[in-house]
């Protein structure tokens, strides 16, 4: 995973909210679930595109069934800009 932008310590709080959520959607969707490996890299894919630490700290609480849902929903805010400039 990509690092993510914030404070040192609001990174250091994201990475372990990321890991959790993240973990715990695989087991949710993958292990328990229906869904295949292929999908889920998708998500992974759109997992890597969040990198605002608080958008990770804000969701931290959710259901990790939800984690397709709340990607979608993530705002170009949340998301780094390729362009710089």
């Amino acid at each position: 995973m990509p690092a993510l932008d914030g404070s040192p310590r609001a990174i250091a709080w994201a990475e372990r909210c990321r890991h959790q959520l993240v973990s715990d959607a695989y087991t949710a969707l993958v292990t328990d679930g229906d869904l295949d490996d292929d999908a889920w890299e998708d998500i992974e894919d759109a997992a890597r595109t969040v990198t605002r630490a608080g958008w990770w700290i804000d969701n931290r609480e959710s259901d990790p069934g939800d984690l397709p849902e709340l990607l979608a929903a993530a705002t170009s805010s949340d998301r780094p800009n390729e362009n710089p400039y």
